[in-house]
């Protein structure tokens, strides 16, 4: 009798681990973190991996991700071993690091994780919760189409190599901004400095024989310097536009919420510049006749910006896009009458309407500040730099800008 209930405690005791259990067995991931990801950014997404029986023996589990395979170069997953006599192990998923110009994403995709196989034990082993990793594309950059990856693989040829320099680029900026204005802060002579980050990618006119790239966001690290220059000559010019009865007429349709939102700083403001020429002597060309300028009227598009001729001008062709201008310009659309009066006159809100107003391919100031324009790149060192001049209604001189990318 003695024999027999050892022999039945023995049996009990042992059970977890016996070898011969036949049953199917369950597998249940816990997530160590968050499971949301961005795509090009390093991370490791971490899974506890419980069995709901041990076994005498190793056991090895292969996971993989559904749909995947459409998207190479995302996301690596390990495999998972389970030493005898254990329940637990551990997953880890890797979103792999890869420079912007290899992203793929223009949207949210999900994974779920999927047992593809096992070994180490005969028992059917099945999966007791869903999971899945979220990768998300990365912000503000779209990724290059199968056509733009094409052209840039022909510019190689030609021997330019434009991958280091399609992505969010780091810039440093100095601005030496010229003296003799008509009103604070542009009476002085200032030396500004501004560091960021620029999104270059391919431009939609780039042809095989044109590299053309395009900055889509804070083109030349200029915008926080743009937006100050603008501020300056209508918002914060108080003395000079504010109380003018154009100005007064747009602001007061505006509305002090507004008003005063602009004067917070509270609207968006970028800049953009396009049609910029990489060339195989290692230059670049940016500076073209174009209406960097504009008179922002043309006959049968009274709120629309078209570019007048007479107003072309030889400069850096800054496209802007300030939130409340959009706003009012939506607002207004079909009023010739308030825009030919009130707009036309003085009291536009569009950066075009005071940013850019001299040629500079040539001296148009006779004053100190004149340079010519420059822009080159070096893929050996990663540098990437341009120099050139900018003005606006109110200057006194030219502004010298000079602008260094460096890809790390």
């Amino acid at each position: 009798m003695c024999v027999f209930f050892i022999s039945v405690l023995v049996t009990s005791c042992s059970d977890d681990t016996d070898e011969q259990f036949q049953g199917d067995v369950t597998v249940t991931l816990v997530s160590k973190g968050s499971k949301e990801g961005v795509e090009g950014e390093a991370k490791d997404f971490v899974f506890d991996v419980f069995l709901s029986k041990s076994f005498n023996q190793e056991i090895d589990l292969t996971f993989s991700l559904k749909d995947i395979d459409a998207f190479p170069n995302l996301l690596s997953v390990s495999k998972v071993q389970i030493q005898k006599n254990e329940t637990q192990g551990t997953l880890t998923i890797s979103s792999l690091e890869k420079a912007d110009i290899d992203n793929i994403l223009s949207d949210v995709k999900n994974f779920e994780i999927t047992l593809n196989s096992f070994s180490g034990i005969s028992n059917q082993i099945t999966l007791a919760s869903v999971e899945v990793i979220t990768i998300k594309p990365e912000e503000g950059f779209l990724p290059l189409t199968d056509e733009q990856r094409e052209l840039v693989e022909h510019y190689k040829t030609q021997g330019i190599d434009l991958t280091p320099w399609i992505g969010k680029i780091p810039v440093e900026v100095t601005v030496k901004t010229g003296a003799n204005g008509l009103f604070s802060p542009f009476e002085v002579e200032q030396n500004l400095t501004y560091t960021g980050t620029t999104h270059i990618t391919l431009s939609e006119n780039a042809t095989r024989e044109k590299p053309l790239l395009k900055m889509t966001k804070n083109a030349f690290g200029l915008a926080e310097y743009l937006q100050y220059v603008f501020r300056n000559e209508t918002i914060l010019n108080v003395d000079y536009w504010v109380n003018n009865p154009s100005p007064t007429a747009v602001l007061n349709h505006l509305g002090m919420v507004r008003v005063d939102k602009w004067k917070a700083k509270e609207y968006s403001f970028d800049v953009a510049v396009d049609n910029i020429l990489v060339n195989s002597d290692n230059t670049i060309t940016y500076v073209y006749e174009n209406g960097a300028f504009d008179n922002p009227h043309k006959e049968g598009d009274p709120v629309g910006l078209q570019d007048d001729s007479d107003w072309f001008i030889t400069a850096v062709n800054f496209e802007y896009d300030f939130e409340l201008w959009n706003e009012l310009l939506e607002e207004i659309k079909g009023d010739l009458t308030f825009y030919d009066e009130n707009i036309l006159t003085g009291g536009s809100i569009h950066p075009d309407f005071y940013i850019g107003y001299s040629r500079i391919d040539q001296d148009d100031w006779f004053e100190t500040n004149w340079v010519a324009a420059t822009g080159s790149y070096d893929n050996a060192s990663k540098e990437m730099n341009f120099k050139f001049n900018t003005d606006h209604s109110n200057s006194g001189d030219y502004d010298i800008v000079t602008v260094k990318y460096k890809v790390q």
